[in-house]
């Protein structure tokens, strides 16, 4: 049986709307307003705001067999990749995609699932846009939506929205989902700067993750850099005042030793930093989020790789947990 729209919204998690047209589903992580602000910024967002970052279904069932069938997708950076990623009980079973969507822009894959009960999550492409033509299941199967134990908001950039992950459930988001048993919903857009803009409020959540700053400090003069820094961090108190916010401040990269248009890298840090406290919000400030190791970084200075966001997603776990302990 080929799952409808109504079986797709009960066990959807990360995506705020969802609807169907003619060769498919499509899956939105931002509203109209939001996707119109980002645009605003750079028309160059529009796309990739269409991305399925954070988007996954997860649900149990009985079936012996899942199926799915993908569409029209478009690469929305200059990465390339397309992969699903398919957990059964926590476990990845299946990676299913292509390195170069640009050449393949449809694809399938069929899974036969062990005999009984069991969780399934299907965890979407994270920079790319698509549409799901299919998710199939045998006839008269269960299909009953997994409860998530928190919900999550992320904002940031491409480190946030996971590039350079292959494994969609390998960047830092994903790893974090699987830490608290959490539905994320990741607004992060690769290449966006602290906007006031894009803030709107879409739900409650446990606590929220914001993560810019790298873009702005390479790009921006020091007035824009601290007026965009502090335009953004009072409009997400004055929306989300009543959730815990950690603000991750840039991580290292390797030139940082430069003085940018924005001024001193180690400055830019501390001036997030005071904005956010300003703002009651919790500040990771841990240089050393992850090794100082190019090895861990797909482009060799900036982006981190599957083994970078896992030494990434480990300590930021860490210091989440100490904080909300206290």
């Amino acid at each position: 049986m080929e799952l409808n729209l109504a079986q797709l919204r009960t066990i959807t998690l990360g995506a705020l709307d969802i609807r169907e047209e003619d060769g498919g589903f499509l899956f939105s992580r931002m509203t109209p307003e939001q996707t119109a602000a980002f645009i605003r910024a750079d028309a160059e967002f529009a796309l990739k705001c269409g991305a399925t970052s954070g988007i996954r279904l997860d649900f149990y069932t009985d079936s012996p067999i899942l199926a799915l069938r993908w569409a029209d997708a478009v690469i929305t950076s200059a990465r390339t990749f397309c992969y699903f990623d398919v957990l059964v009980d926590g476990v990845l079973t299946l990676h299913s995609g292509t390195m170069d969507c640009s050449k393949v822009s449809r694809g399938s894959f069929c899974l036969a699932l062990p005999e009984g009960l069991h969780r399934v999550q299907i965890i979407f492409p994270t920079l790319t846009k698509l549409t799901i033509a299919a998710v199939s299941l045998a006839d008269g199967s269960t299909v009953m939506p997994h409860r998530c134990a928190k919900r999550i908001l992320l904002h940031g950039d491409s480190i946030t929205q996971g590039y350079d992950a292959l494994f969609p459930s390998a960047c830092y988001a994903g790893l974090l989902a699987q830490h608290y048993d959490a539905e994320i919903v990741n607004q992060a857009i690769g290449g966006a700067f602290f906007d006031g803009d894009v803030v709107e409020r879409v739900g409650d959540f446990d606590f929220a993750v914001v993560a810019y700053g790298t873009n702005d400090w390479d790009v921006l003069d020091a007035e824009s850099f601290a007026s965009g820094a502090a335009a953004f961090l009072k409009r997400f108190g004055e929306v989300y005042g009543d959730t815990p916010v950690f603000v991750i401040l840039p991580i290292w990269r390797t030139d940082t030793h430069r003085t940018d248009t924005a001024g001193d890298f180690m400055a830019c840090r501390d001036l997030i930093a005071r904005l956010a406290r300003a703002q009651g919000f919790h500040v990771v400030d841990d240089y050393h989020l992850l090794p100082h190791d190019t090895r861990l970084f797909s482009d060799g200075y900036l982006h981190p790789n599957d083994l970078g966001f896992a030494f990434y997603a480990q300590r930021l776990c860490q210091v989440i947990d100490e904080t909300l302990s206290q």
